[in-house]
């Protein structure tokens, strides 16, 4: 039997701050008696192997290897493994807290509203269970990153098993000056030895001071820093592969080699 209890794995997934309270691995010769858990606690099982019951407000569920089940805040529950194939499962216990003032998404509605779950495990969590395991138990460099990492990934697994196929996640809304960016980092990346301010301002649909203005807000430089450069960046690789000076200057864009200043 694998417990690791007090792993202070505490991370914050949308509004919700989470809290990881154990991690277990187990092979269940006994019956598990009926309990419920209190407020903002939630216990996920994943069945590897063997077979049994879940009996869940009075309803009884086969569990299987695969079987994926999630009982949240006051659901009554016990587990009856079968004497003959005894079960073993990974268990992860966690409590659940909302943080005000910040949006809550659709991966956090169906981790927080789903108090009780059973199904088919079609994310493949008996994988991320045993690295979580394995990094508890070792403690490598490093690790107690790579425990959040890991478990935040668990809650979206369980989270998409909730959802079923039919549900498309929310994207992330890109703001203007995002856009502005992209738009400016392409401009330069692409069209150094042509792009103008008036040309770099219709692409923004900015004027050429608003312009300038965002170019000092996003990158710190002006607009002439900024193609400069970039002009340098790719003359140095001109003049690396071969060319003159001379050579580079005019790919750049410039009208003479003394314009480059090297």
């Amino acid at each position: 039997m694998l417990r690791i209890s007090e792993a202070n794995i505490r991370f914050q997934l949308d509004n919700l701050k989470i809290k990881v309270l154990g991690i277990s691995y187990g092979v269940f010769y006994k019956p598990f008696p009926k309990h419920k858990h209190g407020n903002r606690f939630y216990e996920a099982h994943l069945t590897c192997g063997g077979s049994g019951i879940l009996i869940a407000d009075g309803k009884e569920y086969p569990l299987k290897a695969g079987t994926l089940y999630m009982t949240g805040p006051l659901v009554e529950h016990e587990q009856i493994t079968d004497v003959e194939d005894p079960m073993d499962e990974y268990c992860i216990q966690f409590e659940i807290t909302e943080k005000p003032g910040v949006r809550q998404g659709k991966t956090a509605t169906f981790l927080k509203d789903t108090v009780f779950w059973i199904g088919e495990d079609t994310q493949n969590t008996k994988r991320l269970f045993e690295m979580l395991t394995e990094e508890c138990e070792n403690k490598k460099i490093g690790y107690i990153q790579s425990v959040i990492n890991l478990s935040c990934q668990l809650m979206v697994c369980f989270a998409r098993n909730y959802a079923g196929s039919d549900q498309v996640g929310e994207y992330t809304a890109i703001t203007p000056d995002d856009k502005r960016m992209i738009i400016t980092d392409e401009s330069f990346l692409y069209n150094y030895a042509t792009i103008t301010l008036p040309q770099l301002s219709s692409r923004l649909n900015l004027s050429p001071r608003q312009t300038q203005r965002f170019l000092k807000k996003a990158y710190g430089k002006s607009f002439i820093e900024l193609r400069s450069e970039r002009r340098k960046e790719k003359a140095k690789e001109f003049i690396k592969s071969g060319k003159s000076v001379i050579e580079a200057a005019t790919m750049v864009g410039y009208t003479n080699e003394k314009s480059l200043k090297l």
